[in-house]
């Protein structure tokens, strides 16, 4: 089965089975959320752009979720400290970005 996905200003069709369109309904929910509270900070930043740093921003949550404890335990991670996070990145990211498109600008 084919679903459309809204992120950002787009949709994007993607196949799955009829078992992960929930799933994937809510995922894509997720990250369109994500995408449109970076855009805020980030408003000279296309959609593709926007994208990348979303997904940079996840991988990185995931490494230092999986770096934060030892191998034999599973340390929980509260809301809290995931915003916080992703508060921090978002802003260190957008004032490369800021710095970035100034360049751009002045070329």
């Amino acid at each position: 089965m084919i679903i459309e996905l809204p992120i950002g200003k787009s949709r994007y069709k993607i196949t799955c089975n009829e078992s992960e369109q929930e799933k994937l309904f809510q995922l894509a929910e997720k990250l369109n959320h994500r995408v449109n509270n970076l855009s805020l900070s980030l408003k000279n930043a296309d959609e593709k752009i926007l994208l990348v740093i979303s997904a940079l921003m996840m991988e990185e949550e995931l490494e230092n979720s999986q770096d934060s404890g030892d191998e034999d335990k599973n340390p929980k991670v509260n809301d809290q400290d995931i915003y916080d996070a992703v508060s921090d990145n978002m802003e260190n990211i957008c004032n490369y970005i800021e710095k970035l498109i100034s360049k751009i600008q002045n070329y």
